[in-house]
């Protein structure tokens, strides 16, 4: 028997793909919502609305969240987005409209000017330690949904809601110290995939959202996170393990989730499921929308992430 639930919802236009994801598993999520709720879009671009999450994801999510028992009082959306200024995504992005259409408050927060910090230790590609700024304004909310997009990446094969979470909230500085460089003109595969899963892993501890979204109905494939290459998958997933949403959305694309070095780490560590053999895919099969998704030109460099020395890294004092 399945030990989680992911939803696969294939509906009419994203705002629906991304409630009826959520619908499907209506269940085991309303357990984790609580009175203040984070959504964590992914701004990757000012300008590359492929690249960057659409306003109508954050209403597909904000319609579950009302159609709830006990809706929340208030919903953040907090993102630390590649920007010139402060809040240039939300006005880019038409999230400010957002304000006007619901009744509960929404308030948009830019983490890139948070000032309240906890730190953990990471690993650059020598294996000397870096110490990693994580917001206190998402340590302490009480419930966070990240809702990431279906995209290919140049360290990890692929970027969706963990990794989401976890780099468009901790501070700018840090990011290209998670790839285990000090700037990016140094960074390295393979070595730099052996420390980014091993980093993303650590801080799983602390920054896994409650609930995963992935909005995979237009897709962004090849030399991905950025670019414009659009696959129309035409779907969206969803489910209260993070790394579960993950694997089925991985596989979606055309990739095993357990040849992937975060998915496969989390799975072995018991941080969440990815063995497909152990997740219920409600709604819809993946096969039945599955589109292989074109890789990082450097894909194969990425898959060899395999620390001999990753165990000594990947626990948590």
């Amino acid at each position: 028997m399945a030990s989680v639930r992911v939803g696969l919802a294939k509906r009419e236009n994203r705002r629906q793909n991304i409630f009826g994801a959520m619908d499907l598993v209506r269940e085991d999520l309303i357990p984790k919502l609580a009175d203040q709720v984070m959504l964590k879009p992914n701004f990757l671009s000012k300008d590359n609305q492929l690249a960057s999450s659409h306003p109508d994801a954050m209403r597909g999510a904000i319609d579950f969240l009302l159609s709830c028992p006990k809706p929340p009082s208030e919903i953040v959306i907090a993102e630390g987005g590649n920007e010139d200024h402060s809040g240039q995504c939300f006005e880019n992005f038409k999230y400010h409209a957002l304000q006007d259409e619901y009744d509960v408050p929404i308030r948009l927060v830019d983490l890139n000017g948070e000032t309240e910090w906890e730190t953990i230790t990471a690993y650059l590609h020598n294996r000397s330690e870096y110490q990693v700024h994580m917001p206190k304004t998402v340590l302490d909310c009480p419930c966070t949904i990240s809702i990431a997009i279906a995209k290919t990446h140049d360290v990890c094969n692929v970027t969706l809601a963990l990794k989401n979470m976890i780099m468009g909230t901790i501070r700018k500085q840090d990011r290209v110290k998670m790839h285990g460089y000090l700037e990016h003109k140094t960074r390295e595969l393979p070595t730099e995939s052996q420390r980014m899963n091993v980093n993303l892993i650590r801080l799983s501890h602390h920054l896994k959202p409650d609930i995963g979204v992935v909005d995979g109905t237009v897709g962004l494939q090849g030399n991905g996170p950025g670019g414009k290459d659009a696959v129309e998958l035409g779907v969206a997933a969803a489910s209260a393990d993070v790394f579960a949403v993950d694997a089925v959305m991985a596989k979606a694309m055309g990739f095993d989730p357990l040849s992937l070095g975060l998915l496969r780490y989390a799975n072995q560590l018991g941080l969440g499921v990815a063995d497909l053999d152990k997740i219920d895919v409600l709604g819809t099969a993946i096969e039945d929308i599955a589109v292989d998704f074109k890789p990082h030109e450097r894909n194969e460099l990425q898959l060899q992430w395999q620390d001999p020395k990753a165990d000594q890294y990947l626990a948590i004092a």
